[in-house]
């Protein structure tokens, strides 16, 4: 080969290696379609008696690492992209169920060839799914939203182990996969998102409601200086899109912790029976408790609830150093290391949240 013509073969391959470069960090910045926000102070400590008065022993909220999470809840636009993708999967019996669709998306069609719709305005609106089908939707977004059976049954969790014993107990996988990229939030990571502020107080504290403030929220309609959509309204109050009062966010910017739909998180009590909720919904009574930090609920994971998914902070984008890239051109023996993505480490919880199970 000669010189000339060993150059150009050189050029064509280093433009070939930059562009399946450019193209892999295309594929890393993906669009998901969730608003995120990054939860830091990493090793924050866990709630003290005094902000959780109504349930002294319980220590919950910290957390030893960075995470993401969704700004909003789970809305019905995003909520109606996985049923379109996933009804082939589900049996006939299910395809109309709620926990599958929610309140929001309904079936013009039949059960062999359904075709779903999302109801007028509601799009925008937060959504409620079962646990066991928030936890199908980890995974297709773990799996990068491919349109097959594999990619909705592992990843997040495996669901090969969700099932019912006869005793009411069931054998679902507990926790997230330590390498998910996606998943369902945990008790500490919700609490934290929700209730923690490093500023409070001087040296960080938790606020008793999701607003950040130790007063509940003021029900009311947005364009009347409301904060929730929880509580009692006129007959002819509308149903409101997710982050309706941006003025009323968690200290990390999260909306809609009070109303709008309840939320699941991961954590399931000793005796696997449930999984355990937060927040009141949209109408809902009695939101000055069901909003506090120190008031929890459980539920069955085929229950229809809300969820905002928590997720990995993603390593900082970054450009192919032009020498990297010749480098590897030219020293054709020499190969890359791929190193595997470290896990994120999965939190313990403290004893006393056996009183969930109560």
């Amino acid at each position: 080969m000669d010189h000339v013509t060993h150059c150009r073969f050189l050029g064509a391959r280093i433009g070939i290696v930059l562009g399946l470069a450019i193209a892999a960090g295309a594929v890393a910045a993906q669009d998901d379609g969730i608003d995120w926000v990054t939860v830091g102070d990493a090793g924050n400590r866990d709630t003290l008696p005094h902000e959780v008065p109504r349930w002294s022993d319980l220590e919950v909220g910290g957390v030893d690492y960075e995470y993401r999470i969704g700004r909003t809840e789970l809305t019905t636009r995003q909520h109606f992209e996985y049923v379109q993708a996933y009804w082939p999967y589900v049996p006939l019996d299910e395809r109309r169920g709620h926990s599958f669709t929610g309140q929001w998306i309904g079936n013009a069609g039949s059960l062999e060839n359904p075709q779903y719709y999302i109801r007028s305005g509601a799009a925008d609106r937060p959504t409620d799914l079962s646990w066991r089908h928030a936890a199908r939707l980890a995974n297709w977004l773990h799996n990068g939203k491919v349109e097959e059976q594999w990619a909705f049954e592992d990843g997040a969790y495996d669901t090969s182990t969700f099932g019912d014993n006869s005793d009411g107990t069931f054998t679902d996988q507990l926790e997230h996969h330590p390498d998910a990229r996606y998943w369902i939030p945990t008790l500490d990571e919700y609490a934290k998102a929700m209730f923690w502020d490093p500023d409070k107080d001087g040296e960080g504290g938790y606020w008793r409601y999701p607003h950040s403030k130790d007063t509940a929220p003021i029900s009311g309609a947005p364009w009347e200086g409301g904060e929730t959509d929880a509580g009692a309204h006129p007959d002819d109050f509308p149903p409101l899109d997710a982050g309706s009062y941006p003025w009323a966010a968690s200290p990390w910017g999260l909306l809609g912790g009070s109303g709008g739909a309840t939320e699941w998180t991961e954590f399931a009590p000793p005796g696997n029976y449930d999984r355990v909720w937060h927040g009141s919904l949209e109408y809902g009574s009695d939101h000055d408790f069901q909003d506090r930090l120190d008031y929890w609920k459980i539920g069955s994971p085929r229950f229809s609830m809300g969820v905002r998914f928590a997720a990995a902070v993603p390593a900082p984008a970054t450009s192919v150093p032009f020498a990297f890239v010749l480098g590897m051109t030219i020293r054709k023996r020499r190969q890359p290391t791929v190193r595997p993505r470290p896990a994120a480490p999965s939190p313990g919880y403290p004893s006393n949240r056996a009183d969930l199970a109560g």
